[in-house]
């Protein structure tokens, strides 16, 4: 937080914090500077968002430059895969935990190429891949092979053996989600969920993409597979910010000062905290303090 910073330039930051994708980081990065102090105490963090700027742009044009073949999927944060068979549900699984919105229907082999949505949960947000079926030409082993979890999507649960073979060199998490409970009954349920057990099959869920069902639990068990922390920020005397940073879990106050802009712990004289990790409210701590999910950190500068 640049010292006398107006209330554009944080709303501004905030924007950044929360971009998806190189094109929309380099927006916010342009309007960051637009409306950035323009004094001497600014000067360095000028020079570093310039800077950052500037790598960014680089990195855009490069990937204008790419040929025109088959084309990756950029890794945006922390990934998830959609994997399953034949009409498992995954579209509907994508527009029912994301804002894309892929073409549904009961006709094999719909989903052509790999389909890309950003879930939000509480403030965390991840990229979820729905990828064409096994036994497609274009499904994609690379996205799977490095995905930070994998979601296997299945009707039935001897499914779930078939999805397992072609993720042999998968290493991220892996859940299996049992699609279209919507076509049973509640005894037919109590029954899928004795099978389940009887399989001791973990970290499993049910869900109907298509009636919601079950899909807000589904997103918790992806954010608690992300291992971070939500830390919210506040200026002295005003309330805290309500975008959270999302770091990994066992970060400390140091690496928030760093992720608001490169050298701002430098410039922390005091850092104060409230909430989980502290032992009462605005605790003075140092910047190896660790932190825990929703705590807040407020920073006094030199």
């Amino acid at each position: 937080m640049p010292v006398n910073a107006g209330y554009e330039y944080f709303e501004a930051e905030k924007k950044y914090l929360n971009a998806q994708g190189l094109d929309e980081k380099i927006k916010c990065l342009e309007e960051m500077i637009k409306v950035a102090p323009k004094h001497k105490s600014s000067e360095n963090l000028l020079a570093e968002l310039k800077t950052r700027l500037k790598k960014f742009r680089e990195k855009q044009e490069k990937g204008k430059k790419v040929g025109k073949g088959k084309k990756g999927i950029r890794k945006e944060g922390f990934q998830v895969a959609l994997v399953g068979k034949v009409n498992s549900g995954k579209s509907a699984l994508l527009g029912a935990l994301t804002n894309a919105r892929s073409f549904v229907s009961d006709v094999d082999f719909t989903t052509f190429q790999p389909e890309i949505g950003a879930m939000q949960y509480e403030g965390v947000k991840a990229q979820i891949v729905d990828l064409p079926s096994i036994g497609h030409k274009e499904f994609d082993y690379g996205v799977i092979n490095n995905a930070d979890l994998i979601l296997m999507v299945v009707e039935k649960i001897d499914d779930i053996a078939e999805v397992e073979i072609v993720l042999e060199r998968a290493v991220g998490k892996r859940i299996p989600v049992i699609n279209k409970i919507d076509l049973l009954d509640e005894n037919g349920k109590r029954k899928l969920e004795q099978q389940v057990r009887a399989k001791r099959i973990k970290d499993y869920v049910l869900i109907s993409a298509l009636l919601g069902e079950g899909i807000l639990e589904l997103k918790k068990k992806i954010f608690e597979s992300m291992n971070v922390i939500r830390v919210f920020t506040k200026e002295p005397g005003k309330q805290s910010n309500n975008d959270p940073i999302v770091l990994p879990t066992g970060s400390n106050v140091e690496d928030v000062a760093e992720s608001i802009y490169k050298g701002f712990s430098r410039q922390v004289k005091e850092s104060r905290v409230t909430g989980p990790s502290g032992k009462f409210s605005n605790q003075k701590v140092g910047l190896k303090h660790i932190l825990k999910d929703r705590d807040v950190v407020e920073f006094h500068t030199r």
